[in-house]
């Protein structure tokens, strides 16, 4: 095959899945442990799953499902305030990674997980995060907990918990 059409067809594959460039297909979307290795920002943070691994040290950008925070190029006070919070509760940790019906990743390739803490698989963080005032629930996309999650929110307004009380303004 000529070097044009190699490359071109290199390139159809890529395009179409056929390789996979952050080895997507190793990852299986069923409840699992996961280390975290990094913190982002408030809501977002670095999953290594060791069962996906196959030997490899491969790690994906992850963020709680049904929960945004304030994060880099927001609100700068509570920014770092949750993204403190979520050094604290996540970094170095072992946890446990469960799924949403609807989407597994966001547009930019980031995984949606409903992160559990290590010690106790009741107490779910993304809930945890609503309910403190941590973070609220995106609008615009579905997710299994959502109606949960908004009846949480509203509670953590009223109380003016976290973000919903802070010194700083709540992001709109």
């Amino acid at each position: 095959m000529p070097r044009h059409r190699n490359a071109a067809f290199l390139c159809l594959l890529a395009l179409t899945g056929g390789l996979a460039a952050d080895t997507a297909g190793a990852l299986e979307y069923h409840p699992q442990w996961a280390e975290v290795t990094g913190i982002v920002d408030g809501d977002t943070f670095v999953l290594r799953f060791p069962e996906a691994d196959e030997g490899r040290q491969i790690e994906y950008r992850a963020n709680l499902m049904g929960v945004d925070a304030p994060g880099r190029g927001e609100s700068e006070c509570e920014a770092e305030h949750v993204a403190a919070i979520t050094q604290r509760l996540l970094a170095g940790r072992r946890v446990w990674i469960e799924w949403d019906s609807h989407d597994k990743r966001t547009g930019d390739g980031r995984l949606l997980v409903y992160v559990y803490h290590p010690d106790d698989r009741d107490a779910e963080l993304n809930e945890l995060y609503i309910e403190q005032g941590w973070g609220w629930v995106p609008r615009p996309y579905p997710a299994d907990r959502k109606a949960d999650y908004l009846a949480l929110e509203r509670e953590a307004r009223a109380a003016e918990r976290g973000i919903w009380g802070g010194p700083c303004p709540p992001p709109l």
